[in-house]
């Protein structure tokens, strides 16, 4: 593991280099914008330290830990990436708590592009952004806007740790890139998907309509979004589809004592098993939140330097392992908006995909790849 404040330890240096460079293709051009939550402060200031040269300008915003996977990131993000004058629009016009609570209607959501509009001008904003936090803000509004709307690059980096210099961040990308869009095309061909592993995994889904994404390390082209450390195809099943039981082994951050079986019906959660605390924890947040049961995800590691299961940034891109989340997937494709996203890893699974027609292709066969 590298030591964080080993500041001129071998490789670290050499990390962030190829991070700006190799990953996002910063600049003297861009104007990046670093974001972290105070559980991740000390990365940023590393990232900070060796990245300045490597761009145009780069600021770096500190903000108060989300809580949870899945929820809008605080007013100061918002203002650190847009501007005082948008967030005082928002406050104005009472839709800021509605974006954060993630209650905007599809009117108000427009309403709120308008306003973004109006308020900004182009050289104001980032032309990058990089989220190193211990909470993602992947599946969120303000990560929509930044990359959808704004065309802003966006890596997202939760649960980040030092020690993926040495692994995952030294992939060779042009294998993962080759890997992640060859999946994500039979992930788009595909209308439906089984899913099964050796500790009692069974799911099944629809992926019908449905395109495959590949995340391929390359944040290169005006409103590309991605992880770093990259390597995953991913898709999002369609709403009502999932059936089956998936075998939860590993939280986002440990292995569990015991497993935790998630027994899905008509696409959600019906029946949380197991007398693990996080089972507790699932149970109290799908009782609690509006659509934090929905199968929300599907996606596949392609990265062969991914090594660490228990950190789940780097885990659910190991070659030869897939993961299924749970929660929001309105920002890839879905239709459920959920205050959380939460990804769980499957090791040695076997994957069958239905094409059209009726055929039947092997994208995984007990842990191995096949493309």
């Amino acid at each position: 593991m590298v030591n964080l404040w080993d500041w001129h330890q071998e490789g670290i240096d050499r990390g962030v280099y190829s991070l700006f460079r190799h990953n996002l293709c910063a600049g003297k051009a861009d104007k990046v914008l670093l974001l972290t939550d105070t559980y991740k402060e000390r990365v940023g200031e590393l990232m900070f330290h060796y990245g300045s040269p490597l761009c145009g300008e780069l600021l770096h915003h500190t903000y108060q830990p989300t809580g949870r996977h899945g929820l809008e990131p605080p007013e100061s993000v918002w203002r650190a990436a847009f501007g005082p004058e948008f967030v005082q629009e928002l406050k104005e016009k009472e839709l800021l708590e509605k974006v954060l609570k993630k209650e905007l209607t599809g009117d108000e959501e427009a309403e709120v592009k308008e306003l973004l509009l109006e308020t900004t001008a182009p050289e104001e904003l980032p032309t990058a952004v990089i989220a190193v936090n211990r909470y993602s803000i992947s599946h969120t509004l303000f990560r929509k806007l930044c990359t959808d709307f704004l065309s802003i690059r966006f890596a997202s980096m939760p649960l980040f740790e030092p020690f993926m210099f040495s692994t995952s961040l030294r992939a060779n990308w042009s294998e993962v890139e080759r890997r992640s869009n060859a999946v994500a095309d039979l992930l788009s061909r595909a209308v439906g998907a089984r899913l099964v592993a050796p500790n009692g995994t069974d799911l099944t889904f629809s992926l019908e309509g449905r395109s495959g994404i590949a995340d391929t390390g390359r944040i290169c082209s005006p409103g590309d979004f991605g992880n770093l450390p990259a390597g995953e195809a991913f898709v999002a099943p369609v709403e009502g589809s999932g059936c089956g039981l998936l075998v939860v082994e590993y939280a986002p951050d440990r292995k569990l004592d015991s497993p935790v079986k998630l027994r899905f019906e008509g696409g959600k959660v019906v029946e949380v098993e197991g007398e693990e605390p996080f089972a507790d924890y699932l149970r109290e947040l799908f009782s609690r939140e509006e659509g934090a049961s929905n199968l929300a995800e599907f996606g596949v590691g392609t990265n062969d330097r991914a090594k660490v299961k228990t950190n789940i940034l780097e885990a659910e891109k190991i070659l030869g392992t897939c993961h299924v989340a749970v929660g929001d997937n309105s920002s890839f494709g879905g239709r459920v908006k959920a205050n959380v996203h939460i990804d769980f890893l499957v090791e040695e699974p076997t994957v069958t995909l239905t094409l059209e027609g009726g055929e039947e292709l092997t994208l995984l066969e007990e842990g191995k790849l096949k493309v």
